[in-house]
């Protein structure tokens, strides 16, 4: 009777446990909704998504197929003329890039197609001695088949680029060096294949491919929660003001070396756009911050009357991106060159940044409720 009835309590307690244990994975699992406060975070998320997220990708599919057919026509015919064409067309990309990097998030995160199109530094040892001076065809498979520091527009500013030599150095490479030929083929097989991942970053959001607008702008990735889209983007963000002030101009300034200026360190040493690409990162975000002059962050926070010194704060941050901006295109050299002829103006536009980061973990989040996470970029 003693052994039934200890069953009995056995069974009794492991259905008590079972049930307990279900409901912590259910409270887990439950996303954690924020208050309505009545501001249409749906209509602020479909603006970004498709007057700023979907064209911006297109425009730089855009950019890659000129670079495509810009890398044929010098391949085919390396002159003055056709090498500065087609490094023309790479600062385009190279810029319409770096508008895209707050949107690396979900699906386009997973895909890793922004490290095969301009993961940095290029990997430019590989790239001479198992490319250029190597046997195997130089095909889009080959090409698939090395690591993304070997191709996209990282490994083609090195080959269209010489800041020593200048073009002269560069047609010589293309038309009297030893594997001129592979060189010649090489970028253009490099810009097939950036303007194919392009392709297909662009397919990610439209509504023909993976129609990821659509998800992000529902936040279905989300357990449906609307501030799901909104605290990755936000997050996204934050996460490229801060890899700006630690890597991207933190560590040519020296920030991470004891105060040892680092030129080599600059993410465009070969075109020396180094100060242009973060501009577009920024310009970017600024577009994104105001919705484009539609429903956008700056909306939201005038909705909630988030105040910033006695002024609206989404006038303050406006401010400091402008601020921001004009201190870095103060600087009137490349970035290289700055951090070695000019570090207190390097160092000035680092703070600027780093005050308009403050402004986004501080105020920012604070008044709309977002969760910030840790990330750990590294460069990029």
């Amino acid at each position: 009777m003693f052994r039934i009835i200890k069953v009995f309590v056995l069974a009794f307690l492991l259905i008590i446990g079972m049930a307990a244990c279900s409901s912590m994975d259910t409270a887990e699992a439950a996303p954690t909704v924020r208050p309505d406060d009545g501001f249409n975070r749906k209509a602020m998320l479909e603006n970004i998504t498709m007057q700023i997220i979907v064209p911006a990708h297109d425009e730089f599919a855009d950019a890659l197929a000129d670079l495509e057919l810009a890398a044929q026509a010098f391949s085919a015919d390396p002159t003055p003329d056709t090498l500065t064409a087609v490094q023309d067309v790479w600062r385009t990309a190279s810029l319409a890039r770096m508008a895209l990097l707050s949107f690396r998030i979900g699906l386009v995160d997973d895909s890793l197609l922004h490290h095969r199109l301009d993961n940095r530094p290029p990997r430019i040892k590989f790239i001479d001695e198992n490319i250029i001076a190597g046997d195997q065809p130089i095909t889009n498979e080959y090409l698939e088949s090395i690591g993304s520091s070997s191709v996209g527009l990282g490994a083609l500013e090195y080959l269209l680029f010489d800041p020593v030599g200048g073009n002269d150095a560069v047609l010589a490479a293309f038309i009297n060096a030893e594997n001129a030929d592979r060189r010649r083929e090489l970028i253009v097989t490099l810009a097939q294949n950036a303007r194919q991942h392009g392709d297909e970053l662009a397919a990610i959001w439209s509504a023909e491919g993976d129609n990821y607008a659509q998800a992000f702008i529902a936040a279905d990735m989300d357990g449906g929660e609307l501030q799901g889209s909104m605290n990755m983007l936000f997050n996204q963000m934050v996460a490229d003001l801060e890899e700006i002030v630690t890597s991207r101009l933190g560590k040519p300034a020296g920030k991470r070396s004891n105060g040892a200026v680092r030129p080599d360190l600059v993410e465009s040493l070969y075109a020396q756009q180094s100060l242009p690409r973060i501009n577009a990162t920024l310009a970017e975000m600024q577009v994104i911050f105001n919705g484009n002059d539609a429903a956008g962050f700056d909306d939201y926070l005038d909705y909630l009357d988030a105040e910033y010194e006695n002024g609206r704060l989404s006038d303050a941050i406006n401010a400091q991106f402008d601020v921001t901006i004009a201190a870095l295109k103060a600087l009137d050299q490349p970035l290289a060159t700055s951090v070695e002829s000019d570090l207190p103006a390097v160092e000035t536009a680092i703070d600027e940044v780093n005050q308009l980061l403050v402004l986004f973990k501080a105020d920012m989040a604070n008044h709309l409720g977002v969760t910030l996470t840790f990330n750990d970029n590294d460069g990029d």
